[in-house]
């Protein structure tokens, strides 16, 4: 019987091509996983990044919960005022229409006015009100704070302490009803655990209108602001707290709600000391 021999270069060859094609196996094998993986890592970043924003949301919302109620509020408040408006002036309508078709015989009223009984009464400290957004607080200014020779550190720290309990007239500004600019700062949100039930007093400084009415009682006497600008500035703008050459009332706080990014600046006129 004749045995059969091998050649050794088709052996070789044969050898090499298998190796070839585990190594391609391999390569298409990991290749797979790496996909796989990546495809995995794609969405579990996806879903920590929503998780990350919802928790923070949710966490950032909580921390300014007072400020942000005051809005919904004031919002519903609105629009629900909105709707009785138009639901009287329909009726008013319809009123006036079944008038027409009657004969109204002319009277003559005689009309007269009662005398003021009582005059209105200051309140006992300074104070800040603007009656449409029901904001109502006390003046207060920071105790020995020196604008020519206390640092602004320490000025920004007597200023934050007076905040726990009204809106502040900055040091080194005028008083309200005075000659010039009289720059008055208050919280629009602030930290929850800390005391102070003036933390949110400006949170709807924002919605005030151009013409709105801000009343200033200082030293139990009564004046008369009417709005006249609204706009923001960063944070290094100090132009703000510049005097003037006339009798102006200049609010300030941070926007936006929960956020120390930008300033809120409204300015108004003095039109009638009271």
């Amino acid at each position: 019987m004749q045995t059969q021999t091998q050649n050794p270069e088709l052996t070789r060859e044969k050898a090499e091509e298998y190796h070839r094609e585990l190594l391609c196996a391999e390569a298409t094998v990991r290749r797979k996983i790496f996909e796989s993986r990546s495809r995995r890592g794609f969405s579990e970043g996806i879903k920590f990044g929503i998780t990350a924003a919802v928790i923070f949301a949710i966490t950032f919302v909580g921390m300014n919960f007072g400020a942000y109620s005051k809005q919904a509020n004031f919002w519903f408040a609105n629009l629900h005022a909105s709707e009785i408006t138009e639901i009287k002036v329909n009726q008013v309508a319809t009123k006036l229409d079944k008038i027409k078709t009657k004969k109204i015989k002319p009277e003559i009223v005689k009309r007269f006015e009662l005398p003021a009984l009582f005059a209105e009464i200051s309140p006992p400290d300074n104070r800040l009100i603007i009656p449409r957004l029901k904001i109502h607080a006390p003046i207060l200014t920071a105790a020995n704070a020196d604008i020519n020779l206390a640092s602004w550190d320490e000025i920004e720290e007597q200023v934050q302490e007076a905040l726990r309990f009204g809106v502040v007239n900055f040091p080194g500004t005028a008083k309200p009803g005075e000659y010039g600019n009289a720059f008055i700062t208050g919280h629009s949100s602030y930290y929850p655990l800390l005391s102070g039930k003036y933390k949110d007093v400006f949170a709807l400084l924002p919605q005030i209108e151009i013409g709105e009415r801000i009343e200033v009682w200082q030293n139990q006497q009564k004046f008369i602001y009417r709005v006249t600008e609204k706009y923001e500035v960063s944070p290094t703008e100090t132009d703000v707290l510049n005097d003037s050459n006339d009798s102006r009332l200049t609010l300030m706080t941070c926007t936006p709600l929960g956020t120390a990014l930008k300033r809120l600046i409204i300015t108004a006129q003095l039109v009638e000391n009271a």
